[in-house]
């Protein structure tokens, strides 16, 4: 069962969407919340072009720039903290300087699961892409991730993805584990050349919901289209809130999704990315 959640707090509104479902699921899974702020230093002070005498504005602006960064992230850490104790979930706030998917990583290692927003970078702009920060974490974070866009919900149905391979069996065993589909639909989907091949495929993890008390339902699909676009028409069809699937391997679904299309899939996905390696 999930006893740990660790949250990115930045200030985009993917961010603030994946604040509120963390402390929605800590609240309801009776867990601990950490809040991680982040403060980038390099990228702030990163250098750039200045004129003869130019330095010293450079240095002006660059302090200028990190008190009110620093002054942002105390912001963001309060509201955290007073959403926490109005539902009365128990939290902490941690403060890291340096890279962000680094100390990210790093921190992941003590806790069940990472929420974060898809345009989560902590560069405290707006830019409607997804982070650079969540791109490198969907390839290389230790623990099981929630990749949050505008509009999250931490309840509906699931639509996990199977195909066959290691990592996506790993992540539909870490989503039951945690207990992040109690009490939600489940619908297993797997896309194949031929209509039987996908068929067998889904039903496959049957029986693991079946042990641990969900029903799931399997929808076998052939077909030479685009997997990844039959993904996201089947979660459209079926109203998912969350998607599943595993962060590696070498299947159509994974170079979709985390390939060099990634870009586009997390920009356009209207759902909550449950990802696990």
């Amino acid at each position: 069962m999930l006893r740990s959640i660790l949250v990115a707090l930045d200030a985009t509104q993917a961010s603030s969407q994946a604040q509120q479902l963390a402390i929605d699921m800590a609240k309801r899974l009776d867990c601990q919340i950490t809040g991680l702020a982040i403060l980038d230093r390099a990228h702030i002070t990163s250098p750039t072009p200045v004129g003869i005498g130019g330095m010293a504005y450079k240095q002006h602006r660059d302090q200028v720039k990190l008190e009110e960064a620093k002054s942002f992230l105390h912001r963001l850490e309060k509201g955290f903290e007073q959403s926490c104790e109005a539902i009365g979930a128990a939290w902490q706030v941690i403060e890291a300087e340096g890279v962000p998917h680094k100390l990210i990583e790093q921190e992941s290692g003590r806790h069940d699961l990472l929420v974060i927003g898809k345009d989560t970078d902590f560069h405290f702009d707006v830019d409607p892409s997804t982070a650079d920060t969540v791109q490198r974490l969907l390839r290389d974070n230790p623990r099981p991730l929630l990749v949050c866009p505008e509009q999250a919900s931490g309840e509906g149905t699931i639509l996990a993805t199977y195909d066959g391979s290691v990592r996506s069996s790993r992540a539909l065993h870490m989503l039951v584990l945690l207990g992040h589909a109690h009490g939600r639909p489940v619908h297993v989907l797997s896309v194949a050349a031929d209509r039987q091949t996908a068929e067998q495929q889904a039903r496959y993890p049957m029986e693991l919901f079946a042990k641990h008390g969900y029903q799931a339902t399997p929808h076998g699909i052939g077909s030479h289209a685009d997997p990844a676009e039959i993904v996201l028409t089947e979660a459209e069809a079926l109203g998912a809130t969350l998607i599943v699937m595993g962060a590696s391997g070498h299947s159509a679904l994974h170079e979709f999704f985390l390939g060099s299309t990634s870009q586009r899939v997390l920009n356009s996905c209207p759902c909550v990315l449950f990802v696990h390696h």
